[in-house]
Formats: C-alpha cells, sequence, structure tokens
C-alpha cells in the first residue's frame, strides 16, 4: 500500500486533475490512498472570504465567492465525461458552497472570526478538492471513494495547528480506510484538516496536507510516502536561479529539514517526520513528469552519498550587529541581546566576536526592537541582505568538506558566516543583488566541478 498527495498545483485546473488521474492509474497496483490538497490558489481566497466577513461590507465576500465557484466548476466541466456523473457532481459542489456562505455568514453576524470557525471555513478548499477528485477517477474508471478525514485524523482542539492522536488515527484508519483499500478501491481524502473526538472541524497547519499523508502513512503502514508536486524533487539548487541545478535522488531528514529552513519550499519536514522516524521513505514527484525517480527522502543518508545535498537561499533579510560597548563578550551580554530578540518571537543565527551578527526578517527589524538592542550595545542595521546556506551531511564528519564549503563561501566576501547548530549546514549573509551570483558560483564548485572531476 502507498499513500499519494497531490498538492495544489497538481491540481490546479481540470488538466492537472485529469494528469493526477492517470497517474493514480499506473499506481493502482501498489493499493494507493490518495490525499489532495485545495486547488491551486483556493486556500488563499478562503482566508481574504473569511477576513472580509469579519471586517468587511456583506456584498463584500461575493467576488471571492464567484471566483471560487467559478474555479471548481471549471475544474468539474473540464474532467467530468459523463452528463450524469457531472451532475450529481455539480449537486455537491453546489451544497458544500451553500455550507460555505452560511459559515461566512455566521462570522458576519457575530462580527469576529473565531480559530474554530476559520478552521471551519478553510476546510472547504480540501473537501471540494476531494469530491472532485473521486467523482474524475470514477469517471475513468477507477473504483474510487471519498472519506471525510473529519472521522479519521482525531486531533486535539488547537484550531490553526491541531496536532492529531497517532494511536486514535491507527485505529480509525483501520476502520474506516483499510476497508476500502482491500475492497480493492482508491480511498481519497482531503489533506489539512481533521477533527477533535467530538466532532468540530480543525486545521493542521503549515504544511497541512503532507502531515495528513505522514499520518495516514505510519497508521497503514505504507510501504512509500509519495508528495506530488511541481518540481522533480529536492535539487541541488534552485532551479530559477542556477540553471545547472539537478535532482537529488536521496536526501536525508535532516539535511531536507535545513533546506527548508533556508529556504527550500519542497517539503515541509516537520510534516512528514513521524513516517520516516518509522522508516516510511517520502518520495518527492513531479506530476509534469511522472516517469522521473523524484527524491527519497529516508532518515539517514545511505553510505556513499555526496557529502553536500543542496543550496538554499532566503532573501529579505537584515543583518544587524550589536557590539560590546566594554569590547567583551560575556554570559549578560549575551543573554540580554538574545532576550531583545525573543522579546518578539523571533529566531535568529547568531556569530560572535566582539559582538553579535543577527540575521533576522527586515520586516521584523522594528525601531523598538533596535532601541532594545541599543540599551546592550552599539547598533548597525545593514538592510538588503540574504542568507545563502549549503547543506550536507558531510559537513558533520569530515572537517575538509567543511573546509572546503568555507573556502568556497569565503571566496564571495560574506557578511557573515554560521555553521548551524546541527554541523550539517554552512550559512552565510551577503548583499542580495549578488545572490544569484554566488549560487551559480558555488554549486559549481561544490557540485558541477566535482562531478566533472568524479
Amino acid at each position: 500500500m502507498i499513500v499519494m498527495k497531490f498538492g495544489g498545483t497538481s491540481l490546479a485546473d481540470a488538466e492537472r486533475i485529469l494528469a493526477a488521474a492517470d497517474i493514480v492509474r499506473g499506481r493502482m497496483g501498489r493499493k494507493p490512498v490518495v490525499v489532495v490538497s485545495a486547488l491551486a490558489g483556493v486556500t488563499d481566497l478562503l482566508i481574504r472570504a473569511a477576513a472580509t466577513a469579519t471586517g468587511g461590507p456583506p456584498e463584500a465576500t461575493e467576488p471571492i465567492l464567484a471566483e471560487l465557484i467559478r474555479r471548481h466548476r471549471w475544474a468539474v466541466s473540464g474532467s467530468v465525461r459523463s452528463a450524469a456523473k457531472r451532475h450529481d457532481l455539480d449537486l455537491a459542489v453546489d451544497a458544500l458552497f451553500e455550507d460555505l456562505r452560511q459559515r461566512l455568514r455566521s462570522v458576519r453576524v457575530l462580527g469576529e472570526g473565531t480559530p474554530r470557525a476559520a478552521d471551519g471555513i478553510l476546510a472547504t478548499g480540501e473537501i471540494l478538492s476531494a469530491t472532485i477528485v473521486t467523482a474524475v477517477l470514477a469517471d475513468r474508471g477507477l473504483p474510487a471513494r471519498a472519506l471525510d478525514a473529519r472521522e479519521i485524523v482525531i486531533t486535539d482542539e488547537r484550531h490553526g495547528a491541531a496536532s492529531a492522536d497517532l494511536a486514535e488515527v491507527e485505529a480509525r484508519a483501520a476502520a474506516h480506510v483499510r476497508p476500502v483499500v482491500d475492497a480493492g478501491e482508491v480511498p481519497v481524502l482531503g489533506g489539512f484538516y481533521g477533527a477533535t473526538p467530538d466532532g468540530r472541524t480543525t486545521t493542521l497547519g503549515r504544511g497541512g496536507s503532507d502531515t495528513s499523508a505522514a499520518l495516514l502513512g505510519c497508521a497503514l503502514m505504507a510501504s512509500e510516502i509519495e508528495i506530488w508536486t511541481d518540481v522533480d524533487g529536492i535539487m541541488t539548487a534552485d532551479p530559477k536561479r542556477v540553471t545547472g541545478a539537478r535532482t537529488r535522488a536521496c536526501v536525508s531528514f535532516a539535511d531536507a529539514a535545513e533546506l527548508a529552513f533556508y529556504g527550500a519550499k519542497v517539503l515541509h519536514p516537520a510534516s512528514v517526520a513521524p513516517a520516516v522516524a518509522r522508516g516510511i521513505p517520502v518520495r518527492v514527484l513531479n506530476t509534469w513528469a511522472p516517469e522521473r525517480p523524484g527524491t527519497v527522502v529516508v532518515q539517514d543518508a545511505p553510505p556513499g552519498a555526496p557529502p553536500f545535498a543542496a543550496i538554499a537561499s532566503r532573501g529579505g533579510i537584515s543583518l544587524v550587529r550589536v557590539s560590546s560597548r566594554t569590547l567583551r563578550i560575556d554570559a549578560a551580554f549575551l543573554a540580554g541581546v538574545a532576550a531583545a530578540i525573543a522579546e518578539d518571537g523571533l529566531p535568529a543565527d547568531l556569530a560572535c566576536e566582539t559582538g553579535v551578527g543577527v540575521a533576522l526578517p527586515t520586516a521584523s527589524v522594528t525601531p523598538s526592537l533596535v532601541e532594545r538592542l541599543a540599551s546592550r550595545g552599539a547598533v548597525t542595521v545593514a538592510e538588503g541582505q540574504a542568507v545563502v546556506c549549503v547543506v550536507g551531511h558531510g559537513l558533520a564528519g569530515a572537517p575538509e568538506t567543511r573546509a572546503k564549503a568555507l573556502a568556497a563561501i569565503a571566496r564571495h566576501a560574506p557578511e557573515m558566516v554560521v555553521l548551524g547548530g546541527s554541523t550539517g549546514s554552512v550559512a552565510a549573509v551577503f548583499p542580495e543583488p549578488s545572490v544569484g551570483e554566488v549560487l551559480t558560483k558555488l554549486h559549481r564548485t561544490l557540485f558541477e566541478d566535482e562531478e566533472a572531476a568524479a
């Protein structure tokens, strides 16, 4: 048995939904369980609708609803051939939109949107998607059955960022999902949402559909979890910025997590951590090129894996330097700087010299933060920076590998260099306009030249 999760870009329109159906057909021999995200852009529209219902005029939600209805009707009309099945699907979609209208109306009457109300609204995207995908699979001759994730993915009550009860998910999956698979059918579930034990809809937060796939993979002890998206897998660099970027066949979970933190958005590693910990491979695949092998994420890099996994970057950074007035670094100085940053709940990369260098999102460098830091030392702020990070398991264990990465970075005169806490990464801060050139040259040194030499 495998779990196949299709992201929003893989279900953007009728053409993509049909392509996903063909991919499922090709996996029938492996007993697929299908998890779907909302159609591309739908969650953002639902967020806007909820916000408008809370504070806007009564008629302000109508254009958003009209766009949502248009998107889904277009998907239905272009993907279901049978007139009878298309009629039934239209009725089901209409009923879901009527439910959405009622939820938005309730928010408007109350004058505020509670997290509980928001979850009910946001889950509509995945419920609609699962309804449509199930009908398309059936129309294409595949025995598909829609299942309501609220009956299977049981969570706590933290609306907007709920955590699942894995033991309960295992019991519910055994009762509701496995019998469908055993009957030769394809279960289809919406990702991203679940429910409390008493049936209140919850959502799983960032990477929620990946989380749903991982939970089901664990619960069913799947042989593999497939994450279908719009790229070939985890690549050695962003192909939009580095023409020589290529797909990694295998990446460790730690490397995938580090890459995600520094800007690679292919996978939400924390979401699939339970599956990887149980030894279930997670494979990232491209719906536009399903014949390609993609990247498999495993607990540890296999023997002989390349020392460098990839390079990632993240812009919109300001480098804030706080220099000790005594030119001495002591525990009180470091604790004071850290406390000033923590007061705003900000993550930071730190480097110690005669002061502290902190790379922060530019939007978070507020006057109040600068004022608090100034009480600890002299402060300078350099905006327009970006973080570039080299990631790879080889950085943790081989001094020569770390030296090669540091030397390659040093050639481009970074503003600051930080060895990752896991020792599996080296990050550096550069002026943002130079990042494209830095990425290309680092990639050539660390990936392309080494492959040519081999």
